[in-house]
């Protein structure tokens, strides 16, 4: 019984070295042949890369439009607020009908004045940034089926 193990390892060592020797002799055969890549993984995941990079650089420039349109707005309050001041100041002096009108007048001009800056100011930073479309996700097959 020992004879017989020692015999049946001693043909599978013999027949595993004849495989290794039978597929070195193929090995260099197919290292010249041109790997085929996988499309699909590869080209999602630069897709997806490249959609990551891309979003960044969007919130980055919504992030500085939102900080140039409150710098704007921010100037825009001010200055209506420093019509409302004039006016107070305007209406504490005027004594006659015709003040207290060039008054009004005054602060809706600069009211307007302030709005017409602003939505040119506004218009002068261009269109939105448009968002980055998102990458399809590859679609998964399953072998399973699926009960009705």
């Amino acid at each position: 019984m020992l004879g017989h193990n020692i015999a049946m390892r001693e043909r599978t060592r013999s027949a595993a070295i004849a495989a290794l020797v039978a597929t070195s002799f193929l090995a260099p055969a197919a290292s010249f042949a041109e790997p085929t890549p996988s499309p699909s993984p590869t080209v999602a995941r630069n897709q997806y890369e490249q959609y990551k990079i891309d979003r960044e650089a969007y919130l980055e420039e919504i992030k500085i439009r939102s900080q140039q349109i409150r710098i704007i707005n921010n100037v825009f309050k001010e200055s209506c607020d420093k019509a409302a001041r004039d006016f107070k100041m305007a209406m504490m002096s005027a004594k006659s009908l015709d003040q207290k009108n060039l008054a009004a007048n005054q602060r809706k001009n600069a009211v307007n004045a302030a709005i017409v800056a602003r939505n040119a100011s506004i218009n002068a930073l261009g269109d939105e940034p448009t968002p980055p479309i998102e990458p399809a996700k590859p679609l998964k097959v399953s072998n399973k089926k699926k009960p009705r």
